[in-house]
C-alpha cells in the first residue's frame, strides 16, 4: 500500500519536512494543508499523519493504516512471492531502471552481480544513486524496501542462492524448462531466487556452474529481451503466477 516513508526521526510527535519533502507532498501528490495521511518510519512503525502548516506535521501512532492512505487504489497488502533478484551490473542508467522496476514489483532482495561479461563495475556514487532510486520506488509503490546486496562476483551469488533458483539464458541448454514448468511445484510460500544476466547473456561456463549446484534453466517463451527488460518480465511472471 502506498504511504509517505519518514526520512529521519520525529521530535515528540512533530515531523519537519525537508524541502525534497515538501515538493513531493504539494507538488507531485497535490495535498493541501490540514490533510490527513499514512506515514511510515524505517521500522515498519504507521502513523497517522497531519499535516498542520506547509513545513510540518504531526504523527499520532495507528494500527489502522489503511483508513489514511494516500490514494484508494493502494489496499493490497500481499502476500508477495519471497524472490530474490541476483541481477547483472549493466551499463549507464540501465541499473537504475531494473532496481527501480523491481522494487515496486516488490522483490523481497537484490543481489548485484559482476559476472564474466559484465562490461564496466559500479562506482560509490552509482552506488548511492541506487539506494536512493530504491527509496524513491518504495515512496511511490508503497512497497516494502528490499535488502541490496553486492556488487558479489559470481561464484559468491552461488552460494547466496535459494533451494528454487531460476538462472535465464539465451540459449537451449539441457534440462532447459519454460517458466511455468520451473515453477509448477511452487507456491506463494516458496523462497525464489533468479539470475539473469549481463549485456550479452552469462557465459557457458557459468551457466553450467550455476546447474551443477541447482540452478534451474529457464529459457522465456518471448521475444530476445534486453537484461533490464528480462529482469523485470521475469520478476513479474513469477509474482503473478504465484499470487494465482
Amino acid at each position: 500500500m502506498r504511504v509517505f516513508l519518514l526520512k529521519h526521526e520525529n521530535e515528540r510527535g512533530v515531523y519537519h519536512l525537508t524541502s525534497k519533502e515538501k515538493n513531493y507532498l504539494f507538488r507531485v501528490l497535490r495535498l493541501n494543508v490540514n490533510d490527513v495521511f499514512t506515514a511510515k518510519d524505517s521500522q515498519n512503525n504507521y502513523y497517522k499523519a497531519f499535516l498542520f502548516n506547509e513545513d510540518s506535521m504531526t504523527l499520532e501512532s495507528t494500527e489502522r493504516p489503511e483508513e489514511t492512505l494516500l490514494d484508494s487504489l493502494s489496499s493490497y497488502r500481499g502476500p508477495f512471492v519471497q524472490l530474490t533478484a541476483f541481477i547483472s551490473v549493466l551499463k549507464g542508467k540501465k541499473n537504475e531502471i531494473q532496481v527501480r522496476a523491481l522494487t515496486e514489483i516488490g522483490v523481497s532482495r537484490i543481489v548485484l552481480m559482476e559476472t564474466d561479461f559484465t562490461q564496466s563495475p559500479l562506482s560509490q556514487h552509482e552506488m548511492e544513486r541506487i539506494r536512493a532510486i530504491i527509496g524513491e520506488a518504495v515512496q511511490q509503490s508503497g512497497s516494502k524496501a528490499p535488502s541490496l546486496d553486492g556488487p558479489v562476483d559470481f561464484a559468491t551469488a552461488l552460494t547466496m542462492m535459494d533451494n528454487l533458483t531460476l538462472i535465464l539464458h539465451q540459449d537451449t541448454l539441457e534440462r532447459t524448462k519454460s517458466l511455468s514448468e520451473a515453477l509448477s511445484e511452487a507456491d506463494i510460500n516458496t523462497n525464489i531466487s533468479m539470475m539473469i544476466g549481463p549485456e550479452g547473456g552469462f557465459s557457458d561456463a557459468e551457466c553450467n556452474n550455476a546447474i551443477d549446484r541447482g540452478a534451474v534453466p529457464v529459457l522465456l517463451n518471448t521475444n530476445i529481451l534486453r537484461a533490464e527488460t528480462a529482469a523485470i518480465y521475469t520478476a513479474s511472471a513469477i509474482q503473478a503466477i504465484l499470487q494465482n
